[in-house]
C-alpha cells in the first residue's frame, strides 16, 4: 500500500500496482486544467482515480452544498462526453474520512469498450476536491472493491 498527501490535507491510500501517473501519461487525458491535480494508474486492472481540488472564496464557499456542485459536475460530464455515449445511472453518496461525499455512477464508451465511472465532490473548508475513479465495466466485480478501500482509506489532516 502506498499512501499520497494531496493538497496537504487529503491522505488517500492505493494498492499495489498504481502508479502515479507523470505529465507525458497525463497529456493523453483531458484533466482538470485549471486545478491542480493527482493522478493513479492500474493499468493490468483498467482502473484509474483521479483528483483535483479548488479553492473556494470563503462566504461562496459557505453556501455551496456539495449536492449542488455534484449535480453541476454531472451535467458538465454529461456534455463533454456526449460524444462517448454518456448514460447516467445514478447518484450515490458516501462518507470518506468522515466528510459529506456527493456524486453520480455513469457509464459510457471508448472505442467500443465499455467503461464505467463514479464522480464525487467533497468540501473541506473551504476548499472543494472532486474524486474520478473509472474502470472497464466488464470488470465491474474485480475494480469495485479495489475503489472503495481507495475511498474508504481517506483520512484528513485538518
Amino acid at each position: 500500500m502506498e499512501t499520497a498527501l494531496l493538497n496537504n490535507e487529503l491522505n488517500l491510500s492505493y494498492p499495489d500496482g498504481f502508479h502515479v501517473m507523470d505529465q507525458a501519461e497525463l497529456s493523453a487525458y483531458n484533466f482538470y486544467a485549471a486545478a491542480p491535480g493527482w493522478c493513479i494508474n492500474d493499468p493490468d486492472r483498467h482502473i484509474m482515480v483521479s483528483v483535483a481540488w479548488k479553492q473556494v472564496p470563503g462566504l461562496f464557499a459557505k453556501m455551496l452544498k456539495v449536492k449542488e456542485v455534484a449535480k453541476s459536475m454531472e451535467g458538465q460530464m454529461a456534455q463533454a462526453m456526449k460524444a462517448y455515449d454518456y448514460r447516467l445511472e445514478e447518484y450515490v453518496s458516501r462518507i470518506p474520512g468522515g466528510k459529506e461525499a456527493e456524486g453520480f455512477s455513469y457509464q459510457y464508451k471508448v472505442q467500443e469498450t465499455e467503461m464505467s465511472g463514479t464522480s464525487f465532490s467533497i468540501k473541506n473548508k473551504n476548499t472543494f476536491y472532486y474524486i474520478h475513479m473509472y474502470y472497464r465495466s466488464a470488470l465491474k466485480d474485480q475494480s469495485l472493491p479495489v475503489l472503495e478501500e481507495i475511498l474508504d482509506s481517506a483520512a484528513w489532516t485538518r
